[in-house]
């Protein structure tokens, strides 16, 4: 069971920090708002269907228009792409042509431009049983990169050529991307070549969209009867409870899916969420409350998992925001800068976030190497290496970094006259009341109360806004913040 729940949510073990499977039969649920859990074997196996939790109602799971990692993991379910990811027995992950017969290697034409040329398997079909072509790739790829669209992801389409006259709204302009009259080769122009290309190919965002559906449609990923995919399930039943797939008889390697159906779950309370995993009615769980967490690993020694996560936890500023329209540029920079300065990062992750995370002193997470492909990024570039990051993290550094926050708001008062800081660094009243944007989840919530009693020190007032999954995306999106959390 372990290793079907591994291989079903690869995607989003790689981002989850803490993740639970349970290997037993699933209770009777306790309470109406559980979805009903569909009968399993009662002896270990492979479960015929599994319910298991990854997020909330999502915000869209529309290929184009998905910039999220729950939105991506049942994407990567419905659809397929001419490039996929694979687990090898050691557990990694490796590349492997999905759609496509191989991996193509760039080629470079006589105008000095290269050349990705993806032959597509034979025999190819919708989850509707209708045909799939090179000529659905060229539409959805089209469709993703034009601004019309407004797809966060649309700049992944920027290694292809045409791409700049395609946002520049040129009359006509498309992306050079082919496909042959027969639909069975896709030709892929890039300005110059780009290596990792074929990685890109198998982004949620680089899948097939067929056109019937999504032309004229923008409600068409909403609803079971029009979500129509290419994946190894197919969307039954789309609900704001849950999200049921079944196996696509139509996936061209279908004889490798051997889970029926999977009850993708959606919940925004880990309290909860953990509940019903604890009854048995959720077979997996990617969120606990964190404090919980330490209880959850001597409680689940075999099904309680801490996993890496190749990303970064941050707090984004809106620099238009109108609480701060009366200071400058520079100003509300040392604002910003002063703000960063007074978050303590090893308390956070080691009081609140209790799996393991390392303070970030910037955006590149560790992980990550230099391009020798050996080299950690952050021996060189993080806390402790020649390039320190944006901050110190180290814990002794704590006390010298809130002096300079100190300064830099003293700095700013008497530049300005707009408010003042008294002789032990607090602002006065007159200070703007900064909005905290935060989605559900203990966690979330434990940080905003920290950002805020932190702040509170140095008399900055900060409001703290929760929202649901879905708004809070669009919320943020829509720059309704002064500051929100953000995670990549």
């Amino acid at each position: 069971m372990k290793k079907i729940l591994s291989l079903i949510l690869v995607l989003a073990m790689v981002f989850s920090l803490a993740a639970c499977g349970n290997n037993q039969p699933p209770a009777e649920p306790e309470t109406p708002e559980t979805p009903e859990t569909p009968e399993t074997p009662e002896e270990p196996g492979i479960a015929d269907s599994l319910t298991l939790h990854v997020g909330a109602y999502p915000d869209t799971i529309d290929p184009a228009l998905n910039s999220a990692v729950d939105g991506a993991t049942y994407i990567i379910h419905a659809f397929a792409g001419l490039v996929g990811y694979q687990q090898k027995e050691d557990g990694s992950l490796e590349l492997y042509p999905d759609l496509a017969k191989e991996l193509p290697v760039g080629k470079e034409r006589d105008d000095g431009k290269v050349e990705y040329v993806y032959e597509l398997k034979d025999g190819l079909k919708w989850s509707d049983g209708s045909d799939l072509t090179a000529h659905d790739f060229v539409y959805a790829w089209n469709r993703a990169a034009n601004p019309e669209t407004a797809a966060d992801y649309g700049y992944m389409f920027e290694v292809v050529d045409g791409y700049e006259d395609v946002i520049n709204e040129v009359p006509g302009a498309k992306l050079n991307v082919t496909a042959s009259e027969d639909g069975k080769t896709l030709t892929v122009v890039l300005p110059v070549d780009v290596p990792y290309f074929n990685e890109l190919a198998a982004f949620p965002t680089y899948m097939p969209v067929k056109a019937e559906v999504a032309e004229g449609n923008d409600a068409w990923a909403t609803a079971a009867d029009t979500y129509i995919g290419n994946g190894p399930y197919k969307v039954v039943e789309f609900s704001q409870s849950q999200l049921i797939m079944e196996k696509n008889e139509y996936y061209h390697d279908a004889d490798r899916v051997i889970t029926n159906e999977l009850v993708f779950a959606f919940n925004d309370d880990d309290t909860s969420t953990l509940a019903h995993f604890q009854n048995g009615s959720y077979l997996f769980i990617d969120q606990v409350p964190n404090d919980e967490i330490k209880s959850l690993q001597e409680q689940y020694p075999d099904e309680f998992f801490i996993e890496g996560q190749l990303g970064t936890y941050y707090v984004s500023f809106n620099v238009n925001d109108e609480n701060f329209k009366a200071f400058g540029e520079a100003d509300k920079a040392k604002i910003r800068k002063a703000l960063c300065l007074m978050i303590d990062r090893t308390y956070i992750v080691e009081e609140i976030g209790q799996a393991g995370q390392v303070p970030a002193a910037g955006f590149v997470p560790m992980g990550l190497t230099e391009p020798d492909g050996k080299t950690e990024y952050i021996a060189k570039n993080g806390p402790k290496g020649d390039g320190a990051g944006y901050y110190s993290v180290d814990p002794d550094d704590y006390e010298k970094n809130c002096e300079e926050a100190v300064a830099l708001l003293r700095e700013v008062a008497e530049s300005t006259g707009l408010y003042t800081v008294d002789e032990n660094g607090v602002v006065s009243k007159e200070f703007p009341t900064i909005a905290y944007l935060t989605n559900e989840g203990t966690g979330h919530g434990a940080i905003a109360i920290n950002l805020k009693a932190t702040f509170a020190q140095y008399g900055t007032n900060l409001t703290i806004e929760k929202q649901e999954w879905a708004t809070f995306l669009n919320t943020r999106k829509n720059g309704d913040y002064s500051i929100a959390r953000t995670g990549w």
